[in-house]
């Protein structure tokens, strides 16, 4: 049996408030072409297993199901789902996500059709917040560059994870380094930009979930720092130091907003302060 022209990979792990939604933004996209919907699920243990069976049954052979026997990880439950698909296209992400326009994959199959030298089409995103009086807005609320490479992304990273879709042939080889990273859709977008340009179009066609319990404190602000100087390195040696130029300039800037993150939050009454300023 032919591979189908695109593959939709969802990766989850009890969401069981949220993984119907997920799919069934999948099931009500309109394509003229043959896809699938690949689902990797890490063991889940608060119901969203029992949902996926239910789907399964009912979407036999559309749906496939790539079931950990216990809880593996993110990253190991990651690898299984990004290599399982044999398609030219995917189009990745998270169970407590939802796509929101119905013609999302046949836009972006589209345009990667007519356009072989961009590996990867984007767009914008709402973000919802969970438990949460803060209001709903969009993803990108500054100008995104409608063509992005591989410079673009290193300096400054601003997709929704939820809206990508790419080339596999872009993409066959995943480094092993992947295991020991903690910011691995950042890391598939720059594999895949050393190899072509991004498109990215402003069209809200995904939603973001955020937990207000999830939001960036100093702590959490000062290790995705330290992730991101990890994964840039890593990177860096990975691709031979081609980019070095590029990598070295966001690593200093990652550097010093950590140094002027752990200073402020040094500061006696610094808040006090800050908001004295500003009025």
């Amino acid at each position: 049996m032919d591979a189908p022209l695109l593959s939709v990979c969802l990766i989850t792990y009890n969401h069981v408030k949220y993984i119907k939604q997920a799919i069934d933004s999948v099931l009500m996209q309109k394509v003229n072409f043959t896809w699938e919907l690949i689902i990797a699920d890490d063991f889940s243990t608060d119901g969203t297993r029992e949902i996926l069976f239910k789907y399964k049954t009912e979407h036999p052979g559309f749906i496939k199901l790539i079931l950990q026997e216990k809880n593996v990880g993110p990253n190991k439950n990651w690898m299984d789902l990004i290599t399982s698909p044999k398609s030219k296209y995917i189009a990745y992400f998270e169970g407590d996500d939802y796509w929101s326009d119905p013609f999302k994959l046949q836009k972006q199959v589209d345009f990667l059709e007519q356009n072989l030298e961009f590996v990867m089409h984007c767009h914008n995103a709402r973000v919802i917040y969970e438990d949460s009086i803060l209001s709903v807005h969009l993803f990108n609320i500054n100008n995104q560059k409608d063509v992005s490479d591989l410079a673009d992304i290193i300096n400054k990273w601003n997709i929704p994870t939820a809206s990508i879709t790419y080339r596999r042939s872009a993409l066959p080889i995943i480094p092993d380094w992947f295991n020991n990273i903690y910011n691995g859709d950042y890391a598939l977008v720059l594999l895949l930009t050393a190899k072509g340009k991004v498109k990215y179009s402003n069209e809200v066609m995904s939603v973001y979930r955020k937990n207000i319990n999830a939001l960036s404190g100093s702590y959490n602000t000062l290790t995705n720092i330290k992730n991101l100087i990890k994964l840039f390195t890593l990177f860096d040696d990975h691709t031979n130091y081609r980019y070095h130029k590029y990598i070295y300039n966001r690593i200093n800037k990652l550097k010093f907003q950590k140094f002027y993150k752990i200073i402020t939050n040094k500061l006696p009454y610094y808040n006090q302060v800050k908001a004295y300023i500003k009025k």
